[in-house]
């Protein structure tokens, strides 16, 4: 008599970009997204049970709205441990819209819970006029600022502690910033955040911006994998 195959459940990791309009799909919209690309693609994934299955995705750091990013984390498992996961992201291609596209898969490394920080990078629509006043906003020793809560109260926070890293430079000749903030379970500061106190107490001129989340790394601001 032969045996019954017993298939064991893969957990992949995926890297994806999303660009361009892309950036204006919401998180819940690109959840559903996501589960209609994995049916299209055919990927034998696991689905949740109870009265209402589908597919199991996560993302290990939803993407605010408005922002590119380059280095995005989704969660899948197939069904087949035997599966060459290497595969994945060019079957997901395949039928990928325009602005989305998959790099890499692998096997999680690492819990959710060790995101600690995000990198991003802020390019100004301003020919430069707005550099010198940023540099000197981001290199005050105080910048105070009121945050919501996840219960929507309002705390009052001190965003200059809360930068890691910054860099200010030109490109093409209007301004890019590249900041290190926190981001994940533990604390998370929006980009967007810092700049609207700088449009509200230090600049006489707004100027466009674009936000590109450019990594998501861990506690040692190394890349999380």
């Amino acid at each position: 008599m032969f045996s019954e195959r017993v298939f064991v459940l893969k957990s992949v990791r995926l890297i994806f970009t999303k660009k361009g309009r892309a950036r204006f799909v919401s998180h819940l919209d690109m959840n559903r997204l996501m589960t209609r690309l994995i049916r299209k693609s055919g990927l034998d994934i696991w689905y949740t049970e109870g009265f209402n299955p589908h597919p199991y995705i996560t993302f290990a750091l939803p993407l605010p709205l408005g922002f590119e990013g380059y280095y995005e984390l989704m969660d899948i498992k197939l069904n087949d441990d035997d599966f060459d996961i290497s595969k994945v992201p060019s079957i997901l291609n395949e039928v990928c819209p325009p602005y989305i596209h998959f790099l890499d898969a692998f096997e999680p490394k690492n819990k959710v819970g060790k995101i600690a920080f995000a990198s991003y990078e802020i390019l100004f629509d301003d020919k430069g006029e707005v550099k010198e006043k940023l540099s000197d906003f981001l290199s005050s020793p105080s910048i105070i600022a009121n945050k919501r809560t996840k219960r929507g109260e309002l705390k009052e926070i001190d965003l200059a502690t809360k930068i890691k890293s910054f860099e200010i430079s030109d490109f093409e000749g209007d301004t890019l910033l590249k900041i290190i903030l926190p981001a994940g379970p533990n604390d998370n500061i929006n980009p967007s955040l810092l700049l609207d106190k700088f449009y509200m107490d230090v600049s006489d001129n707004y100027y466009c911006y674009l936000i590109t989340r450019t990594n998501i790394l861990d506690g040692e601001l190394k890349t999380f994998v």
